[in-house]
């Protein structure tokens, strides 16, 4: 596994947890709010984790109006400088 799917896992687990899923219940482009009735507390609750874990800020606009596991991991791989 490479570094950057390894992130990738990390992300989606902490996100899974923070809406009380498994990982295995999220695809990385799906709408978390519509297609898992997630609320915009459980995914803060999760960025917030995120933002802890590896020391970056994540604004909440940049994880967009329909937040996925992809668009969360883009926004802490842009602020934490991880390579493509």
């Amino acid at each position: 596994m490479s570094v950057r799917e390894d992130r990738l896992s990390d992300v989606r687990r902490i996100v899974a947890h923070a809406i009380g899923l498994t990982s295995a219940d999220l695809a990385d482009e799906v709408d978390l709010l519509t297609t898992f009735a997630a609320d915009w507390r459980a995914i803060g609750v999760a960025i917030s984790r995120i933002e802890e874990k590896y020391r970056v800020n994540i604004p909440m606009d940049e994880v967009g109006e329909s937040p996925t596991i992809l668009a969360i991991y883009r926004a802490a791989a842009h602020h934490a400088n991880w390579p493509d």
